[in-house]
């Protein structure tokens, strides 16, 4: 009925890089946060924002604090100076050895 709908929407410095959706419930649903801009961690290590659901009823908000920590991962390609690398070794090289060196 009429008390089973709500809206939910996103709210914080953050909430910008994020999307929601459904934004418009009856009743239950699965709600789902997905990246709206590309995400750098040299930019922001962490998202903090917070999802209301606001029913249609006044005065009955419901929220969830939402933390994301990004990983730094190398999203970098690579740059080689040269397009084919040769090495040789000798068959009895300690394990561990430094093979190759590629600034």
């Amino acid at each position: 009925g009429l008390n089973s709908m709500f809206e939910v929407y996103l709210v914080g410095n953050n909430s910008h890089h994020f999307i929601i959706s459904p934004t418009s419930v009856q009743g239950k649903a699965d709600i789902r946060i997905r990246v709206a801009i590309p995400l750098d961690y040299e930019t922001v290590e962490r998202y903090d924002f917070d999802l209301f659901a606001n029913e249609s009823v006044p005065d009955h908000v419901g929220y969830a604090k939402v933390k994301i920590t990004l990983i730094n991962e190398n999203d970098n390609r690579p740059i080689f100076s040269q397009p084919l690398y040769n090495v040789s070794l000798y068959e009895n090289v300690t394990m561990g050895t430094s093979v190759l060196t590629v600034l």
